[in-house]
């Protein structure tokens, strides 16, 4: 039995807005108790089978479009946006559907239709929405979860646990893609310990926040920046050879000469970079990383060291 349905603008939760003229848009909150869960078992046992928000979304997603005149739909959450399929901006109506787990809100179903739904249609969807609710605040809940566990409390970029994860995956794609190239780029700030020392921890870590924003901003939007511990990064660059690679350097290098925030302590940036492969582990990767760091540094620093440079 359904709790709550309420017909019209619900304060608590934030109003789709577009600048497509929709001909009629409905709008539902729809809150589903935990002690009144629906029975229908082909929806249910299906959405019990994952904790991926994307891939139960998708099952949610393919199983209404097979029973509902839909043309699009999409998910709002936050600042997040899940176009699961169609266009909506193709079609005259809108059905707005407020999602409420015991209270909770968890975002917006938009449906967009050719044509109005029918009672018939709206009761049904009143069904799949109690069967979906539930499942979707445990995937929620397990991926806010895991988003901080995978992040570095300081910089918000990637942790060391991401970052074996990341590597892992394209461990296999290696394996699985010999022709393709892949390289991880180790790098630290030349001469942020003495710094640190000098004007106390907490300076410390403001530099090296400013500084993993600047290696967000520098790098391709196809990179992956992590923190690696202490003053080291690392960068994942995906179908990247190592000449790539150089000129990823090189755009961190002209970057922070450019950022007076970081060069009133007069700071650089060494770093050494490895390519993967099918054979080596990703740990070796990473070892083979941190050599060419080493290099880097000693051959006078503010620079770059990989195989080329060392052919």
């Amino acid at each position: 039995m359904l709790a709550k349905v309420a017909f019209g603008k619900n304060k608590s939760a934030p109003v789709i807005k577009t600048d497509h003229p929709f001909r009629s848009q409905s709008q539902v909150s729809q809150l589903t108790s935990s002690d009144d869960l629906a029975q229908s078992a082909n929806l249910a046992d299906a959405l019990q089978t994952t904790l991926d928000s994307n891939k139960l979304l998708s099952i949610y997603a393919g199983f209404v479009q097979n029973r509902i005149p839909i043309e699009a739909l999409q998910f709002i959450s936050g600042d997040q946006i899940f176009n699961l399929f169609g266009n909506y901006q193709d079609n005259d109506y809108q059905h707005v559907v407020m999602l409420y787990a015991d209270k909770s809100y968890l975002g917006q179903l938009i449906y967009s239709l050719k044509r109005p739904l029918t009672l018939p249609h709206k009761l049904r969807l009143e069904q799949y929405h109690r069967e979906l609710t539930f499942p979707l605040r445990n995937a929620m809940d397990f991926s806010r979860l895991h988003r901080q566990a995978v992040r570095d409390h300081l910089t918000g970029l990637g942790n060391r646990a991401l970052l074996d994860e990341i590597l892992t995956h394209l461990h296999v794609k290696q394996q699985r893609d010999a022709d393709r190239s892949h390289c991880v780029m180790m790098l630290d700030l030349d001469g942020f310990k003495a710094v640190n020392d000098e004007y106390g921890h907490q300076q410390g870590d403001d530099i090296l926040c400013i500084f993993a924003n600047l290696l967000q901003h520098a790098v391709r939007d196809s990179d992956q920046v992590f923190r690696f511990g202490g003053d080291e990064f690392v960068i994942v660059m995906e179908d990247t050879d190592l000449y790539q690679a150089q000129t990823v350097y090189r755009r961190i290098q002209l970057a922070l000469e450019a950022c007076s925030e970081l060069q009133m302590y007069r700071l650089t940036t060494s770093a050494g970079t490895a390519k993967l492969n099918g054979f080596a582990p990703a740990e070796q990767i990473m070892q083979d990383a941190d050599q060419r760091l080493y290099q880097a540094k000693k051959k006078g620093k503010n620079r770059l060291c990989d195989s080329i440079d060392s052919a």
